[in-house]
């Protein structure tokens, strides 16, 4: 049996290339590469299905001068992660697959599942279309008076009620009701200073007459009253008060025997033939209400009767309790069904845009501030994608602003599976292409037994020199950015000359400082004309700079805090470093200085790089473990494969506890401390 599995693996590669070479589409297991067929179907040995691979791969542009494709390192097909720079066995007993340098990476967090497991799995997708923006808000409103109806009702005389013909609230009077008797002396006195006049003058309208006719007109007193003084000739000891206008009594002040001063409240009338309803509108939804907006109030008792009105005004306060704001309309109310004091519905209808492109809410995964869908591609591959969108529109779907367009297909059901297996592979790559910022990261390859070789640090990883050269610039950088937060251009240029020599030290005693993400700013950054200009070209050197800072730990050493904005103007998501805590956005200024979280800073668990420094709990690491912090462990297998104890090479790369090799701590070995 050893025999035939010795010989399968001798003849395996030759077999696989004279199928690469006589089909064009092959199909192999991915639990067991030696099984390679011309047509889909299941693996005889476990039963799994076949997938494709393509057979003109070997052709692409990593393969050699002789035709062989360059093979970058084998991984597990059980294991994610688990990788080694020579074939073998993985952990389980699994034969590892090889990974070329020509395969394209791009797509590797792409998930592919064949038709029947996606039947099982029940997923769904929709189109992605185009439509208008249409939102539809319902509220709550509260009927009040029309303010322009409302009438106090006074004298402009002083006085005694004698008799109230109205003496109740709520009664409903019409134009001419009596309302109330009152004696008054003036208005008696008045009277008979008319009635002389007349009888003194006669038919000729005389200056006494003028004057006495002026003074009862000024009292309010009625043309009929008037005219009846004049033809009787006899003065009444008590005048009957009539109603002004149409209204209810909201408000009685007076009873029968009180004396009423010139001006003072005797009733409130209110003219409930048109009515208020105010409506509250939550801050959020301000931006879909404006004046003259068509409103629909709906009430809420006996048969529901609908009315139709206009946003007149929207109220410029905002409720400190209740923290919405009144829109008011105006309604007719000829029937006098709305009542001061109701509560009723109130419905909205907003178009924000008419052509847009419109995802379904049920396709969108939300996680904190990332939106996340995936896209049904051909051949059974699923794409997981960020998208932004705007406002949620009618019918369950939501505005896309960027991510996606019309005509793709979004899965809709049993996509949190798809995201859980996504965020894994995701999870995978950064540890294999290391921390952001640096460049991706090597494939292992063997190390010679009786050879050391000196490799460059990587762009991330710095010797210790070269971090006593990054200190000055990334507190320059610090300062630098606060002054820009503070949109203080006067403070940012003082700021130049100082980044240009640091930068300059820098590049003079690092001699692989050119090939890090610092090279492009080898000649420093330029005297900005405004502050735009210098934002512009802050924002990807202070990306460049938080990314290394963090990489070598000086937020830990130098007591640095680094932010992260996710809408960076120049290049969609950017950092930078802040001597204090508090989130103070250079690239934004005061226009939005909180835009951005902390993603580090000196509170973070603390150690030496590379050394013992602790996880949070106060562990001791064995001299050579990689660090419990932000530095990835593929970070940390190279630095340690350039960075030398006291500046000089590590000998093979091995762990300065254990001598495990550094192809066995790259594949993922458990570590050998505890058996030392």
């Amino acid at each position: 049996m050893k025999a035939r599995r010795y010989l399968a693996y001798i003849f395996f590669p030759l077999l696989l290339g004279v199928a690469l070479s006589a089909a064009e589409q092959l199909w192999t297991c991915g639990m067991h590469p030696q099984i390679i067929k011309d047509k889909p179907g299941n693996c005889p040995i476990c039963g799994m299905k076949l997938t494709p691979i393509r057979a003109n791969a070997a052709k692409a542009g990593g393969a050699t001068a002789g035709g062989e494709r360059k093979v970058k390192f084998y991984k597990s097909t059980m294991i994610p992660g688990e990788v080694k720079p020579a074939p073998g066995k993985d952990s389980m007993g699994m034969d590892m697959v090889p990974v070329y340098e020509d395969q394209d990476m791009s797509g590797e967090n792409n998930i592919q599942i064949d038709a029947a497991t996606t039947q099982r799995m029940n997923l769904k997708t929709a189109l992605v279309e185009h439509g208008p923006v249409r939102r539809e808000l319902r509220t709550v409103g509260t009927v009040a008076y029309n303010e322009q109806g409302l009438r106090d009702i006074t004298t402009k005389y002083e006085g005694w009620i004698e008799k109230l013909h109205v003496n109740t609230t709520w009664t409903v009077v019409k134009t001419g009701d009596p309302l109330f008797e009152i004696y008054s002396p003036d208005l008696y006195n008045a009277q008979l200073n008319y009635v002389l006049a007349l009888r003194a003058e006669g038919e000729k309208v005389g200056p006494l007459t003028r004057a006495s006719l002026a003074r009862l007109q000024l009292f309010d007193m009625p043309k009929d009253f008037i005219d009846e003084l004049k033809q009787s000739g006899e003065v009444r000891r008590t005048m009957v008060f009539r109603a002004p206008a149409d209204g209810v009594v909201i408000e009685k002040m007076a009873v029968a025997g009180q004396m009423m001063k010139p001006g003072e409240r005797i009733y409130r009338l209110a003219d409930l033939s048109t009515v208020w309803v105010h409506a509250q509108i939550y801050e959020k939804d301000l931006p879909f209400i404006r004046e003259g907006q068509a409103a629909v109030v709906s009430t809420s008792y006996g048969p529901e009767r609908r009315f139709e009105g206009s946003v007149q005004i929207l109220l410029p306060q905002v409720e400190e309790q209740t923290r919405t704001v009144a829109a008011r309309i105006v309604l007719p109310n000829p029937e006098g069904f709305l009542r001061p004091g109701m509560f009723v519905e109130v419905g909205f209808k907003s178009q924000l845009t008419d052509d847009a492109v419109l995802v379904p809410d049920i396709a969108v995964l939300r996680s904190g501030e990332r939106n996340t869908v995936f896209i049904a591609l051909d051949g059974g591959f699923f794409e997981p994608r960020e998208v932004k969108i705007g406002a949620r529109s009618e019918g369950g779907v939501y505005q896309v602003l960027a991510g996606l367009k019309a005509g793709e297909r979004v899965v809709t059901s049993g996509q949190f599976m798809l995201d859980s297996e996504s965020q894994l592979r995701e999870a995978i790559q950064k540890m294999l292409k290391g921390a952001p910022g640096a460049q991706p990261a090597a494939a292992p390859t063997a190390v010679a037994e009786k050879k050391t070789e000196v490799v460059a640090p990587t762009a991330a990883t710095l010797p210790e020199n070269a971090i006593e050269l990054l200190k000055p610039i990334a507190l320059a950088s610090a300062d630098a950015g606060a002054a820009l937060a503070a949109d203080d251009l006067a403070g940012y240029k003082k700021q130049v000359p100082a980044l240009r020599s640091t930068l300059a030290a820098f590049f003079s005693g690092y001699e692989h400082a050119t090939h890090g993400p610092l090279g492009k700013f080898k000649d420093g950054l330029a005297d900005p004309a405004d502050l735009a200009a210098a934002r512009r070209e802050f924002e990807p050197f202070s990306s460049a700079i938080a990314d290394l800072a963090r990489e070598n730990h000086l937020h830990h050493t130098e007591k640095l805090h680094v932010f992260e904005c996710p809408m960076a103007p120049v290049t969609g998501k950017a950092r930078w470093l802040q001597r204090e805590g508090g989130t103070k956005n250079p690239f934004f200024g005061s226009k939005m200085p909180g835009c951005g979280d902390e993603i580090a800073g000196p509170t973070a668990a603390s150690g030496s790089r590379g050394g013992g420094g602790g996880g949070g709990m106060g562990m001791t690491l064995p001299p050579g473990h990689p660090p419990i912090d932000s530095l990835s462990v593929a970070a940390y297998l190279r630095s340690q494969s350039s960075a030398a104890v006291g500046g000089k090479p590590a000998a093979d790369g091995a762990c300065g506890s254990c001598g495990m090799s550094k192809a066995e701590m790259a594949a993922g070995e458990p570590c050998e401390h505890d058996k030392k």
